[in-house]
């Protein structure tokens, strides 16, 4: 049950995941782009650089991240409301409430 939840929640917020709700400005050189897919389902499309990244179609006030270099497990992110980490090809999101676990499917 839960489980359901928190895909609808991802589903509605994350919109079409071809078409970018917040695109970051032209002046942010992001470098990096690349899709990863949740729970079989959404994809999610994260550009991102040394210093911080973006969820392009993520419907969040604000979704841009900056590097959290205190972690040295992982590559974190994390923004007011919005947190993400990486390792190779999987992205957990964590979303306040809850953590959402994405598969990278391919680079842009």
């Amino acid at each position: 049950m839960l489980k359901s939840l928190q895909l609808a929640l991802v589903m509605l917020l994350a919109g079409s995941s071809w078409q970018p709700l917040q695109a970051a400005p032209w002046w942010e050189d992001y470098g990096e782009k690349e899709n990863y897919l949740c729970s079989n389902q959404v994809v999610l499309q994260l550009r991102r650089n040394e210093h911080q990244a973006s969820i392009e179609n993520f419907a969040a006030p604000n979704n841009t991240l900056f590097r959290d270099r205190t972690v040295t497990t992982a590559e974190r992110y994390a923004g007011t409301r919005l947190t993400l980490e990486l390792r190779n090809d999987k992205l957990d999101l964590d979303y306040g409430w809850s953590t959402l676990q994405c598969k990278r499917v391919w680079k842009i």
